[in-house]
């Protein structure tokens, strides 16, 4: 673990709540992506509004003091205050690592309004184990606030506020072209002094392996804006009055040393967020590490851009697709491994299903692959307080009195169904037609009839093809053996 990953913290407050000691593994990369979300009637089909035509002031011109004011008195109410109240019991009151007495706790964090109908976005670790989050506006008013989504990978959250009025919001930029030495502006709530406005520059892109994340998905941005415990979940915003990144950490140890999420990587998983409440993500399967000059060299190559495959993983997407150790990924979906573009995230936003386009250096010839993502295994489904996310991951079957959840490899080695697919029951009706079939408990369905089901969808649409009354046919491990099963639907 490097002194910086000691070092960091994130900002919510108080300013102990989360510190960092996770190491990232250099080279790791079992890499996932979000898979279309399924619909969800209440959310609009976009969730926040873009950035506008013409910048708030223009780069070009000489700064003034003035500008940074008009600025930021403009966007000022977009930016909102969160109050979180957390039970002593909560997972985020037990990270202080002491026993807890039974009472409640408040915490306060920042946020912004991306829409007028009252969308917020914030940090995942500001809202982490909630149990009441109020939002408290520049005016002093204050909502009730929803958590709509969250993705603990990317340490991002949307909530919702219900007002009478539209409000104002402000737009998202593009963080993909920044440059170290812009201006930038930070607006937030640092130690629960509201709506505190701060400026200075960007000081370096692509910041990567800071231990803020368990997965390393992200590249941050580092500014020198002064941020501080509270401004967590705030917005990063150019001269062009665009966010262009959220507050996330700060270097606890050093003056000047901040870091937020770049606002493409938030872009990309919102409409998830909006519409399922998590991120589904898929699977390549395969681990890589980074070239330098020497190895780039070494491959015949001229420039350390790209990525070499030390692993890939039997019956992945990789290998079905032909993926080799000692390939050199050169580019992903169209898109170029150059600096400050990760395969990790590139792959992350290629969606489960979708069939992609690798360019490989392989024994000094380039090639291209056709691999089909698939879904990552044992992806654990976040708890969103307040709302049932939407998920196929556990069903209640009332024709059958059965609930069932995916086959994860866990659950596979546990129940002796290790290298097959299917769901696991996980609750039987009393007097259930299933319970009657003698279908129990650990169960692992891995047909239906005569339908495959790799899980819970695949179990769904294969029970819908049943009339009602008819017995159907099960396919069962159970403790490692075959066991067909006759069931009336």
């Amino acid at each position: 673990m490097t002194p910086m990953k000691r070092e960091m913290n994130l900002i919510s407050r108080p300013v102990h709540v989360l510190m960092l000691c996770a190491a990232l593994l250099v080279g790791q990369g079992i890499f996932a992506a979000p898979a279309r979300a399924q619909a969800n009637a209440e959310a609009p089909e976009k969730v926040w509004i873009d950035g506008r035509a013409e910048p708030g002031i223009d780069p070009d011109a000489p700064l003034r003091f003035s500008s940074l004011a008009n600025l930021a008195a403009e966007l000022s109410p977009a930016v909102v205050n969160l109050i979180v109240t957390y039970d002593a019991g909560s997972a985020h009151a037990g990270i202080f690592g002491a026993p807890q007495r039974k009472s409640r706790r408040l915490a306060q964090g920042s946020g912004f309004i991306i829409h007028p109908d009252g969308y917020i976005l914030t940090n995942y670790h500001v809202v982490n184990g909630a149990d009441e989050v109020k939002v408290r506006l520049l005016d002093k008013s204050e909502f009730d606030g929803h958590i709509v989504g969250v993705d603990p990978q990317t340490d991002v959250a949307l909530l919702k506020i219900e007002a009478k009025q539209k409000l104002e919001a402000i737009a998202l930029g593009d963080s993909a072209h920044l440059r170290a030495g812009e201006h930038v502006l930070a607006i937030g709530n640092p130690m629960g002094l509201s709506h505190t406005v701060t400026t200075g520059i960007i000081s370096a892109l692509d910041r990567r392996d800071l231990g803020i994340q368990e997965e390393n998905y992200v590249d941050f941005i580092q500014t020198d804006a002064s941020i501080n415990p509270g401004n967590s979940g705030g917005p990063l915003i150019s001269l062009s009055g665009e966010v262009i990144g959220i507050n996330t950490a700060i270097n606890r140890h050093g003056q000047g040393i901040g870091f937020a999420i770049p606002i493409r990587v938030v872009k990309t998983i919102l409409p998830h967020l909006a519409k399922t409440g998590y991120v589904v993500r898929s699977w390549l399967g395969v681990r890589v590490q980074p070239l330098d000059m020497r190895l780039a060299n070494s491959f015949g190559l001229e420039s350390a851009t790209g990525a070499v495959v030390t692993e890939v993983v039997a019956e992945s997407p990789a290998a079905r697709g032909g993926l080799k150790v000692g390939d050199v990924v050169l580019g992903f979906d169209n898109d170029s491994l150059d600096s400050g573009v990760s395969l990790r995230w590139l792959s992350s936003t290629a969606g489960a299903g979708r069939v992609v386009d690798i360019d490989v250096l392989r024994d000094g010839e380039r090639r291209t692959l056709a691999v089909k993502m698939g879904k990552l295994p044992d992806q654990t489904i976040p708890k969103i307080p307040g709302r049932q996310a939407r998920v196929a991951s556990t069903n209640l079957h009332p024709e059958f009195g059965v609930e069932v959840e995916p086959l994860t490899r866990s659950l596979a080695d546990e129940l002796g169904a290790s290298g097959h697919r299917g769901v696991v029951v996980t609750k039987v009706g009393t007097r259930s037609s299933a319970n009657i079939a003698g279908l129990r408990r650990k169960d692992v369905i891995i047909e239906v009839g005569n339908a495959e089901v790799a899980d819970s969808s695949e179990f769904d649409n294969a029970l819908n093809s049943i009339v009602e009354g008819q017995f159907v046919r099960l396919k069962v491990l159970r403790d490692g053996y075959v066991v067909y099963l006759a069931v009336r639907k």
